[in-house]
């Protein structure tokens, strides 16, 4: 009986730890891409919201623009084979 007991308890912690997990910290994950920060993607960027970004971001900034045109390279090749 108190075994079931624990397990109930645990299994409605678990929960907790699940919503806890939707409400509050999914949404904090979504700060972390910089095109969701600013709400567009890439190719739209402006000269100043690579300025801004990178002030926010630091040196992880350059490393996202490297991948993004490293991207941008292999889907031009792909294109032309």
């Amino acid at each position: 009986m108190i075994t079931e007991a624990c397990k109930y308890v645990v299994a409605l912690k678990l929960k907790a730890v699940d919503e806890y997990i939707e409400k509050y910290i999914e949404p904090l994950l979504d700060i972390g891409s910089p095109e969701k920060l600013i709400g567009k993607p890439y190719n739209e960027w402006t000269p100043q919201d690579f300025q801004m970004l990178s002030v926010i971001y630091g040196d992880k900034f350059e490393k996202f623009i490297f991948k993004k045109e490293y991207e941008s390279v292999r889907e031009l090749e792909l294109k032309d084979k």
